[in-house]
């Protein structure tokens, strides 16, 4: 029986996100898997296609650096060592989900594609002073990590501040008083902050433009007792 869990098509349409890409193709995998194996097919049949979506899940998460994913095979049989494997991943794929849902945060902007491509221009001149440098080959590949952790913050699907600034401060003070290789490190995490600053200027502009300013809370008058209550005060009561 011809068949593929995934196709050549399929790897050309995957997002490009790390992550997206991992929760896509896991996904097609396990749709194509449940749809192949059927009553009419042999046990022996189906477990060499319930190894196969394994292992190319599991593939695929080494290579896109996806943790918690790991091959199953402690079980007595494929069947089980399938239900163990998707039990962890489908863990794994929801938090994806979570981090990329579009839901909006005020510490949070959805980068534009073009800022994007600026800002790895200036990551790639970063790694590239970096690595002509002169500093200590720990160091190297301390800050060469640091800016890796940036990249992957930078291809959500939306960028937070807090985590992003955190990593560009690290990379600032790492490089500060460095080499002359490294003069231009302040200007390019400059220009990265700026153009993060940009395009979260123009996203509250667009949000005030379709949603308007934000309504004033209401704030509540005094409360006012009802008759017969004991909060109410009688004659004999008021002290003049």
């Amino acid at each position: 029986m011809d068949y593929e869990l995934i196709t050549d098509d399929d790897y050309d349409t995957l997002p490009p996100e790390p992550e997206k890409r991992f929760a896509a193709l896991e996904k097609i995998c396990r749709r194509n898997m449940m749809e192949i194996i059927s009553h009419e097919t042999s046990q022996t049949f189906d477990s060499l296609v319930r190894t196969q979506y394994m292992t190319i899940v599991t593939a695929a998460a080494e290579e896109l650096g996806i943790d918690g994913v790991q091959y199953i095979n402690n079980f007595d049989s494929v069947s089980d060592d399938l239900q163990e494997f998707i039990r962890i991943t489908t863990g794994v794929t929801a938090k994806i989900r979570l981090r990329n849902s579009s839901g909006r945060d005020a510490l949070s902007v959805k980068l534009a594609n073009r800022t994007k491509g600026l800002i790895e221009d200036q990551l790639t001149k970063l790694k590239t002073s970096v690595a002509e440098s002169t500093l200590s080959e720990d160091k190297k590949l301390r800050l060469l990590g640091r800016i890796e952790e940036f990249r992957n913050e930078l291809h959500k699907e939306r960028l937070r501040f807090g985590v992003s600034l955190a990593v560009l401060a690290s990379i600032g003070a790492m490089v500060g008083g460095g080499t002359a290789f490294l003069a231009d490190a302040p200007n390019a995490i400059s220009t990265i902050t700026h153009l993060i600053g940009v395009d979260k200027e123009s996203e509250d502009a667009e949000i005030l433009r379709l949603e308007g300013p934000p309504k004033p809370k209401l704030i509540a008058g005094p409360v006012v007792p009802l008759k017969g209550s004991r909060l109410v005060l009688t004659d004999d009561d008021i002290p003049f």
